[in-house]
């Protein structure tokens, strides 16, 4: 005991004669016992450090915080989930309003026979939703309640479906890879300059963000300055068979806003792609979108007209002005980077050429000699702000 003698007093181990059964034995006895006593509750708590600390973060966490990690796949210091892993199918993996939200992902109008290939191949790293309106509800993963409206069906049964879900910037896209009206930039170019990837690619998610809505095409044909006089039309009542989406445009926007005064102009570009931001669709409530989607599953008007009327609502849905035609060589800086563009730049982005590709696109003989010709073409990289 004498590694203990330094912290009581000497007497309290005397051995002088007749202390034996006295007082100072008992004491002895009992701090003895009591050093025993916190020698063993101390090894007892070192032994059972890990288990208690277990329980302490069950309580604190609750049951799911020791299964945390299901399902996640480490990426370097970050984690992503699995539901996170971009597919360029159609699927019916949505996450749940408590979960963390996709950072972006794309919203395409297909069809059935659409080859949607292109979508993994070139862009995987977006997270895709591939709608087939022309397949019956319960029989693809993604579907439409009835295919009317073109691709505005699709774009509103998303948003309803997904109005507790949405990803930080949503990107609503047709389905064909090719466009005539995708500006990015001139399609005589080069066979890869109408191609949906480009605009993926090189748009600017933290100007959608800012902005809230972000239409895909900068240039003014077709849609700007003016496309559509609603009050002049609800006025006048004119005939014009010629636009019967000026005609409808009216009735139909009183329908939409009910609450909303009819503008005197709408002007916006074409063509129905575009970005938008969790908040600027959360902006309006999800009654809002069942509205229009009704409307389209209801009216007796055709797909291209009630398209169309919607087509030159997006905007005025997003919170813009009903008339909203930004500064083209702002929109190309600020939408895609393209920040460097000459005035024959701007030119030559987009030229009309009707409204469809040349045969063969981008694959035909006669293709391939104009990309050739123009090979000294600098391309849009050239054009991106360094």
């Amino acid at each position: 005991m004498s590694q203990f003698s330094h912290l009581f007093p000497s007497r309290l181990f005397s051995r002088e004669a007749g202390s034996s059964t006295g007082p100072n034995r008992n004491r002895a006895f009992l701090y003895m016992s009591l050093i025993v006593f916190v020698l063993l509750l101390t090894y007892q708590l070192v032994l059972s450090r890990e288990s208690f600390q277990s329980s302490i973060s069950k309580w604190k966490l609750g049951p799911s915080a020791t299964n945390s990690n299901h399902g996640v796949h480490s990426t370097g210091n970050s984690t992503t989930s699995a539901s996170d892993r971009p597919s360029g199918q159609a699927s019916q993996e949505q996450p749940t309003p408590s979960a963390r939200p996709r950072q972006k992902e794309l919203v395409i109008a297909a069809m059935s026979h659409d080859n949607m290939s292109w979508v993994e191949e070139n862009v995987p790293d977006w997270h895709a939703n591939i709608y087939r309106a022309d397949v019956a509800p319960g029989k693809a993963s993604l579907t439409v309640p009835v295919n009317k409206g073109n691709e505005a069906m699709v774009f509103l049964t998303h948003i309803i479906d997904r109005y507790d879900s949405l990803p930080d910037v949503s990107l609503f896209l047709h389905g064909g890879r090719y466009q005539w009206h995708n500006d990015n930039p001139l399609y005589a170019y080069s066979s890869s300059m109408t191609d949906s990837v480009i605009s993926i690619n090189h748009l600017q998610l933290n100007h959608v963000q800012e902005t809230g809505y972000a239409n895909l095409r900068c240039t003014w044909i077709i849609g700007c300055p003016a496309e559509l006089e609603p009050a002049r039309y609800l006025r006048d009542r004119p005939q014009d068979p010629e636009h019967p989406t000026a005609v409808e445009f009216p009735d139909r926007f009183m329908e939409l806003f009910p609450d909303e005064d009819l503008p005197d102009v709408v002007g916006a570009a074409c063509c129905s792609q575009f970005a938008v931001s969790r908040d600027r669709i959360r902006s309006r409530r999800k009654e809002d979108y069942s509205r229009a989607r009704q409307f389209l599953i209801d009216t007796s008007l055709d797909s291209q007209t009630s398209g169309r009327i919607m087509e030159y609502v997006w905007h005025i849905m997003f919170g813009k002005p009903a008339q909203y035609c930004p500064d083209t060589r702002q929109c190309y800086c600020q939408t895609y980077g393209y920040c460097n563009m000459t005035d024959e730049d701007l030119r030559n982005q987009w030229v009309w050429r009707g409204l469809k590709l040349p045969d063969g696109w981008p694959d035909s003989e006669e293709n391939t000699k104009k990309v050739q010709k123009r090979r000294g073409l600098p391309s849009s990289t050239y054009w991106m702000s360094q």
